[in-house]
């Protein structure tokens, strides 16, 4: 039974064992709490209609004691300047100084694709040397040309990683994550 475990604003209340984190990141509003839901079958991540909600570090602990990060959204305009550097200088702080083992799992809308910002944040996290995924979400919604784009985008990755595609609310490809990642 997966467990929210607590929230997190600063360094102070990080967590501290140096467990790998499994960190689930990607645009607002592009399904992270709904994933988390739905991989752990209970309403454990809070979701709202509106996008940019979440603003702490939120972490979970799965069945199997594997470590969720749920990190605050990239990229929504409707947050003020000021906000929108605050969470990120807490989000770049984490990355830099977190001593966990992290492994990014950026979520990508399938009806989106890869928006620059996206794009901008792979980059980042490559120039860090952490090791990423993508998780395409919200298959359901979208067509068949722009599911095939949004894959056709994700291999073109130079480096080697897992893609999955997913829907939350039709529990499309939910497997494939909890097994590979052995949640």
């Amino acid at each position: 039974m997966w467990k929210f475990i607590k929230s997190s604003t600063s360094q102070e209340n990080w967590m501290l064992e140096n467990n790998e984190e499994i960190i689930f990141w990607g645009r607002s509003n592009v399904g992270k709490s709904s994933l988390i839901n739905a991989l752990s079958k209970t309403k454990i991540a809070k979701t709202s209609s509106t996008p940019g909600r979440t603003r702490l570090i939120n972490y979970f602990e799965t069945t199997n004691k594997k470590i969720i990060v749920d990190l605050p959204g990239y990229g929504y305009a409707k947050m003020s300047k000021k906000d929108q550097q605050k969470i990120a200088g807490i989000i770049d702080f984490y990355f830099r100084n977190a001593k966990s083992k992290k492994l990014v799992c950026f979520l990508i809308d399938a009806k989106i694709g890869f928006s620059a910002i996206d794009l901008e944040m792979i980059e980042y996290i490559q120039s860090l040397n952490i090791p990423f995924d993508i998780i395409v979400t919200k298959l359901d919604k979208a067509n068949q040309s722009q599911r095939h784009l949004v894959k056709k985008q994700a291999l073109s990755f130079q480096k080697e990683i897992n893609i999955f595609l997913v829907s939350s609310s039709k529990s499309i490809g939910l497997n494939d994550i909890i097994e590979h990642y052995n949640l």
